[in-house]
């Protein structure tokens, strides 16, 4: 029996062709940890590419919070973002806010899955997650942060999975995720 991947596998460059100009793009991390890295990369050489182009190409960048050079370094350098949010830790990110060359706010960590679910932010466009695998019924294991990717998951119109192979299998068993429902139904997590 011959076993088919029901998800396609593309490289990098592959999986940016489907992010456009005006996009609203999330990325999975706290920090470098669970951020996607060869997807921001290769977004941000195709935003140098559209650029050389004379074509237009900026996005509006959302996370669960700061991210690290892959994605807010990368892509601030390759002018590609317009809008940033909720917070970011980079310099030349934050040299171009301070000039007002990218629109800014700075929000909470913690508000960003209400404000995303109750529209508050935009539409999702894409939400690109590091994961350690995808099953073949459709979950997708996190690396080392959670954060809001269940959210960017659940809202995302497309949805780009970069696996890294580098971190254990085994981290699937180092968290559960509870995504709750909205207020006013939020109660306690039921936890005995």
């Amino acid at each position: 029996m011959i076993r088919k991947d029901p998800y396609p596998v593309l490289t990098a460059e592959e999986a940016v062709s489907f992010i456009q100009h005006g996009s609203t793009v999330a990325f999975s991390g706290f920090s470098p940890a669970g951020a996607a890295k060869a997807v921001p990369v290769a977004l941000a050489n195709r935003a140098k590419q559209e650029h050389e182009r004379n074509r237009f190409f900026k996005l509006r960048i959302l996370t669960g919070a700061s991210s690290g050079q892959s994605i807010d370094d990368e892509l601030a350098r390759a002018d590609a973002v317009a809008w940033r949010a909720p917070y970011q830790g980079e310099t030349s990110l934050r040299q171009k806010i301070n000039r007002e060359e990218v629109e800014y706010v700075d929000i909470h960590l913690s508000h960003v899955p209400q404000m995303l679910a109750y529209g508050f932010l935009g539409n999702l466009d894409i939400c690109v997650v590091e994961a350690t695998e995808i099953t073949r019924d459709g979950r997708v294991y996190l690396t080392s942060s959670i954060g809001a990717s269940p959210t960017f998951l659940q809202y995302a119109d497309k949805v780009i999975i970069e696996i890294n192979k580098k971190h254990s299998p085994r981290l699937r068993e180092m968290a559960d995720i509870v995504v709750m429902p909205p207020p006013p139904h939020r109660d306690p997590i039921a936890i005995h």
